[in-house]
Formats: C-alpha cells, sequence, structure tokens
C-alpha cells in the first residue's frame, strides 16, 4: 500500500526555509572567516618564525664577524713591523683567550704542520697528525680566506668539541722573517649555544646549523642524536637551500625556516611545530563554532517567530473556514495580517455571508414545501377517510341504527374540527387525544368493536403544547398494519407522563402482529420506502419524526418497539414547554 505523503503547514515550510537559510549564511560566513583568520594566524607564525631565524642569522653572522677581527689582530700581531717576540705575542694571545669564555686556543703552524706558536697546553701533535687535520689541509690548498670547521674533537688532547677557524697569514716577529703560516683558533659552543638558545620558535621549536656540506654544526639535541633516539631530517633541509617549507616528519606537522649565513656558508634551520604555531587558532575555532550554534539557534528561533507571526492570519482563517464546515458561521472579519490575507478574509466574509442567506432562502423554500407537503398529504387522507365513514353513515341509516349515525357524525364533526383549525400548528395534548379519541371512534364503530382503547392523560399536562396530528397517524398504522389482521380482539393503549422536567413521552402500544426485525430497522430509515406503512391512509411514521425534529430538535422524536406476534409500542418524545390555551375554533 502507498504510503500517502505528509503535507507540510506554512508555518514549517517558512520556518524551515527561512532557518535552512540563515544557518547556510552562518555556515558559509563562519567558514570564511575561519579561512581568513586561519590564514593570517599562519601568515603571521610564519613572518615570526622567519624574523626569530632572520635575527639569529644576524647575530651569528656578528659572531663570526668577531672571530675574524679576532684573527685579524692576530694577524698584525705576527706582522714583522709589529716589533714584537714570539713570547710577547703568545703573551697577548693568552690575555686574549683569558678575556673570552668562547675562544679555547690559539695556535700558528707553519705550512710542514710544525707548531710557530701555541697557547695551548697540550700541544704535543707531531707535524703528520697536524697536516693530516681537515682545517689545516683546507687552508693551506687556499680553498678561501678562512675556513670554519666544526663541530670536531680538539686536536690538541682535551677532547672537548670545538669549532676551528683557521686560514692562511704571513707571521714573523722580531727575531724571524715573515713566512707563510696556517693560524688556527679554536672555539667552543658557548656563544653559539647561548644565541640558539635565547630563542623560542614555539613550545618545542628549535634552531639548529649544518654546514654547506650537510653536516650538523650544532644541535640543541645533540647528545639525543648521538644516543640514536633521535633523527634531524638533514636530507629534506638539504634540499631546500634556502626559504621555508611545511612537512610531515616523526608523526608531527612542522614549519622548516632555512637561512645561509653569508660568511661560513652554514645554514641556520628553524624547526617551528604547527600544531605549536597554530595553537591560538584552537580556541578562536571553538569560540566561532559556539557562535554559529548560537547564531543558528538564534534563527531557529526568529524564523519560528516570523512565521508564526506571518501565518497566524492564515490559520484564523483556515480556522474560521473549518467552523464553516461545522456549521458555525459566527465569524469575524481578521483584525490583522497582510494586505493580502484581508483581502482574502474580506472576500471569504463576502462569500460566508451570501451562503448564509441562500441557505435561510433554502431553508424557508423548504419550510414552505415541506407544509404543502403535509398540507396535501392531510387533503389526501381526509376525503379518503370522510368517504369510508360516510358511507358507514348510510349503512347504519339503512339499517335504523339512528344512534349510531348520531354517535358517529358527532365524533366526525369533534375530528375535523381541529383538523380545520388552519394557522394552529401547536395545539395543546388534551386537544390533540380528543382528536384521537374521535378518530377511534369512528373506527371502533367501522370495524364493528373489533377492538378497545384507553387513553390515560395526567390532568397537569393536559395544555402542554405539541403539534397537531403526531398521535392519530400511529394509532392509524397500530389499527391497519396490527390489530385489523387479527382473530381476537385488538387492544390499543395510549398513555402520556412526563419526564424528568423537560420531555414528556406519549407511548402508543397495540397488541397487534407486530412486525419483523428488518422492517422495524427500516421504518425510520430515510433511505428506504415507506409507503406501505401507511396503507395509503395515513401521514407515516417517518414523516411524523421529521416534523418532531424540525420543529424541536434532533433529540426528540419517534422509537419504536416492536416484535412478531407480540405488538408494538411507538413513542413519541417531545419537549416539556410551558402550557398554552386551547384552541378556540368558530363555528
Amino acid at each position: 500500500m502507498r504510503r500517502r505523503r505528509r503535507t507540510l503547514s506554512i508555518n514549517t515550510l517558512m520556518s524551515l526555509s527561512m532557518a535552512l537559510m540563515i544557518s547556510i549564511f552562518v555556515l558559509l560566513a563562519g567558514s570564511l572567516i575561519n579561512l581568513f583568520v586561519s590564514s593570517a594566524i599562519e601568515d603571521n607564525a610564519m613572518d615570526s618564525t622567519s624574523e626569530i631565524v632572520t635575527q639569529v642569522n644576524n647575530n651569528l653572522s656578528t659572531y663570526i664577524s668577531d672571530i675574524i677581527d679576532v684573527s685579524d689582530y692576530i694577524r698584525e700581531l705576527g706582522r714583522t713591523t709589529s716589533n714584537l717576540t714570539a713570547e710577547e705575542i703568545q703573551i697577548r694571545m693568552e690575555a686574549l683567550i683569558s678575556s673570552r669564555d668562547d675562544l679555547v686556543s690559539i695556535s700558528v703552524f707553519d705550512t710542514d704542520g710544525g707548531t710557530i706558536i701555541s697557547t695551548s697546553p697540550y700541544m704535543n701533535n707531531s707535524q703528520d697528525e697536524i697536516r693530516g687535520t681537515l682545517w689545516f689541509s683546507r687552508a693551506s690548498e687556499g680553498e678561501g680566506d678562512f675556513f670554519f670547521t666544526g663541530p670536531h674533537r680538539s686536536d690538541f688532547g682535551t677532547g672537548d668539541a670545538v669549532i676551528s677557524y683557521s686560514t692562511v697569514i704571513n707571521y714573523g716577529d722580531i727575531n724571524r722573517k715573515a713566512e707563510t703560516a696556517i693560524l688556527l683558533i679554536d672555539l667552543n659552543f658557548n656563544a653559539v649555544e647561548e644565541l640558539l638558545n635565547s630563542v623560542h620558535l614555539s613550545e618545542t621549536g628549535y634552531i639548529y646549523i649544518i654546514s654547506n656540506d650537510g653536516d650538523i654544526v650544532y644541535h640543541p639535541k645533540e647528545l639525543q642524536l648521538r644516543e640514536g633516539t633521535f633523527i634531524e631530517d638533514t636530507e629534506g633541509v638539504y634540499e631546500h637551500v634556502y626559504g621555508s617549507y611545511i612537512s610531515e616528519f616523526d608523526g608531527r606537522e612542522r614549519l622548516t625556516m632555512i637561512q645561509t649565513v653569508e660568511q661560513t656558508r652554514w645554514r641556520i634551520v628553524g624547526i617551528a611545530f604547527m600544531d605549536e604555531l597554530l595553537k591560538p587558532l584552537r580556541p578562536f575555532r571553538i569560540s566561532l563554532a559556539v557562535l554559529m550554534i548560537i547564531f543558528i539557534l538564534l534563527a531557529v528561533l526568529i524564523s519560528r517567530i516570523l512565521s508564526v507571526h506571518i501565518t497566524r492570519p492564515l490559520r484564523l482563517l483556515e480556522m474560521n473556514m473549518r467552523r464553516i464546515q461545522n456549521g458555525d458561521f459566527s465569524i469575524t472579519k481578521l483584525k490583522s495580517g497582510s494586505k493580502e490575507v484581508e483581502s482574502l478574509s474580506h472576500s471569504f466574509l463576502i462569500m460566508i455571508r451570501r451562503i448564509e442567506d441562500l441557505m435561510d432562502k433554502v431553508r424557508k423554500t423548504e419550510a414552505v414545501k415541506r407544509q404543502r407537503e403535509l398540507d396535501a398529504l392531510q387533503a389526501k387522507i381526509n376525503p379518503h377517510f370522510l368517504y369510508n365513514t360516510l358511507d358507514s353513515v348510510v349503512w347504519m341509516a339503512e339499517t335504523g341504527n339512528n344512534q349510531g349515525v348520531v354517535k358517529m357524525v358527532t365524533a366526525l364533526a369533534s375530528l375535523f374540527r381541529i383538523s380545520i383549525a388552519k394557522g394552529h400548528d401547536t395545539i395543546t395534548l388534551k386537544e390533540e387525544l380528543s382528536h384521537v379519541e374521535s378518530y377511534l371512534d369512528i373506527q371502533s364503530m367501522r370495524y364493528k368493536d373489533k377492538f378497545r382503547f384507553t387513553i390515560s392523560l395526567p390532568e397537569e399536562l393536559e395544555n402542554a403544547p405539541t403539534i397537531k396530528l403526531i398521535v392519530q397517524p400511529i394509532v392509524e398504522n397500530s389499527i391497519y398494519h396490527g390489530i385489523k389482521y387479527l382473530q381476537e380482539e385488538g387492544e390499543i393503549e395510549i398513555s402520556v407522563k412526563a419526564e424528568g422536567e423537560d420531555k414528556i413521552i406519549i407511548a402508543v402500544r397495540d397488541n397487534g402482529i407486530g412486525m419483523a426485525p428488518e422492517t422495524l430497522s427500516s421504518l425510520l430509515d430515510k433511505t428506504c420506502e415507506h409507503d406501505h406503512l401507511s396503507d395509503g391512509n395515513g401521514i407515516g411514521l417517518l414523516n411524523i419524526d421529521e416534523r418532531i425534529k424540525l420543529s424541536y430538535g434532533e433529540e426528540y422524536g419517534l422509537s419504536i418497539d416492536s416484535e412478531l406476534d407480540e405488538g408494538t409500542t411507538v413513542t413519541i418524545t417531545i419537549p416539556h414547554l410551558p402550557p398554552i390555551p386551547p384552541v378556540v375554533i368558530r363555528r
């Protein structure tokens, strides 16, 4: 079975549409803001990192320049024009070393590796050992004005890690002719460590130095590198000569900044971790997400309020339509709403007023039509009944039954006295039952006392009002459809009683042949044919029931109880209204 599609209300559709549009706008705006802020924070972090690395490069360049100045100072001391002895030169070199923490030793060697002068107390190396060192070979082979070698263990017995500065100078003193020599200045890492450890790229970021060949000159985690507990991405750095790049190494995304120290061709490498650089972005994103959620909730609330405000007149109009559908026409014009809704409401009210007018006309027309039908039925009944009664009067006159003739004619006159009371549809119960009594008297004489009847009316109900001709047709049906076919004497009992303070019950009972259940169920059914119920001589039970309901309401009318061979009881329920005076019929 195909499921019926559920239709959403205008209120819901407007709420969903407005909330969806605002939510999409908030999400797009939030995404753009997050993109711009993230980009700005990332650019700021990269610029800040670049500035720090540049500052370290400048400081390191300044330090290298200072070392070069020391070299120039030694160079000047070694000139013959200085008029200094070797001992005086050494004293000045030792004074220079003692004045600085970063200088380990200063030595001068001839081109064969022989020691000319040295401040190191551990100088006992052979010429072959000196010539085999990297700093000596590079300086002697003329690879540049000066050369930095490091880090390496000191070649003079101390075993400390040093950086060696070597260059070719002309050395001579007052007692010695100037000749080509190799100047060696051993430096420790104190100054470099101070420079590099004084800056922080991020919480765990660091700066290290590699040589032009890719060897690590200095690293803050040198001990871990030696022990193998830490690995550095020197290959990735070696591939990038200068600049910055972002890569993932050892499970973390990091920013690598590379700059070159001009005098040494060393590379300063700054490592900053992206999660730490972008850490300020995390609370911003959380705050942005919270604000977006708040804005979306506010959007849903505001859209709901606006949609309710906009659709409220439409819902009121819908409620008015439902009231019209249920038969309630007491509606008024809407006092709020848009121009279109007010115009629709106004047109709807005009339509309702026209419908009410048409319904009033239809009701009046139907009432007139109904009255004419009842009058026609009554007019049809009276001549036929009059013919049968007069025929019985003629028959009694021929047989000399003068007393019967007088009684029947008197009952006939009484019967028609109420029937011809034009303009008086409402009479008293006493008059209605008097009419029934006259009718029963005539029928009793016609059928030669085939039945007997009793009428019970309490005195306090005699002047209670009722519409006329509601009991006589029922009595007629009792005679023609119940008692007429009996072999024994029939009985008709009419009783009236009050039920509570607002109802009167009129019961008509007979001991006739009764009715089958299917006949009983169809008696008051408007969809069934009822011609057989009155035998052409009665108004019919359905007619009586409709007249009572039209006059007093749906809670009043007829109810029938009958069984085959047991008889029938017809109960008439009418309202207990204030008494009225009897109808006066002019003779």
